[in-house]
């Protein structure tokens, strides 16, 4: 089932140029997490290359300004 926003366009996992799934997403912003939880200097961009997205998106996906629903 494809989730689809207010206006009944497919958002999240469900859209079809979406490379990362609501799983990833779900792992991403744990591992983000850990890292500052444990004071490791690591930020967005060393999250994108460990997800092969951009430094942009993965820190729309830790600041839930994109995917906020994962």
């Amino acid at each position: 089932m494809k989730t689809r926003n207010h206006t009944g366009h497919p958002c999240g996992a469900g859209h079809h140029r979406a490379k990362l799934s609501s799983a990833q997403v779900a792992e991403m912003r744990a591992v983000y997490a850990g890292w500052k939880q444990d004071g490791d200097g690591r930020g967005y961009g060393a999250l994108a290359k460990l997800y092969d997205c951009g430094p942009s998106t993965a820190r729309d996906i830790i600041t839930l300004r994109t995917r906020w629903a994962s």
